[in-house]
């Protein structure tokens, strides 16, 4: 019986595998590079450690999306859902009826991308 509890797979997701990071090169900088390296890191939501290892390895860093970029896609999601609500009013009610709300959202689009 108890060779039978042993044999049984194990549920749930399986662990990630991954390489430990265990070996470290010392590197020497001033206050002001670090700093630099520290407020560059922070743009982009990193820690200083993992933006000077990628730069290293890779050289470059792939940045993730600025809180402005996030704010645009969340306003331009909004404003398709809006228009897709038009579009089946439109459909529903006549398109004359809705070519002044069109109008309205068209206004609107156009002075979030002119913020820009």
């Amino acid at each position: 019986m108890e060779d039978k509890k042993e044999e049984k797979p194990k549920r749930g997701r399986p662990a990630k595998e991954k390489e430990k990071l265990n070996c470290s090169i010392n590197l020497k900088l001033t206050e002001k590079d670090f700093g630099l390296i520290k407020e560059k890191a922070e743009k982009i939501g990193m820690k200083a450690t993992r933006y000077a290892r990628e730069m290293v390895l890779k050289g470059g860093v792939k940045s993730r999306f600025t809180l402005e970029e996030l704010d645009l896609m969340r306003k331009l999601s909004g404003i398709a859902n809006n228009l897709n609500q038009i579009a089946k009013k439109a459909n529903q009610a006549g398109y004359i009826a809705e070519s002044i709300n069109i109008m309205g959202m068209m206004i609107r689009i156009k002075r979030i991308l002119d913020d820009r």
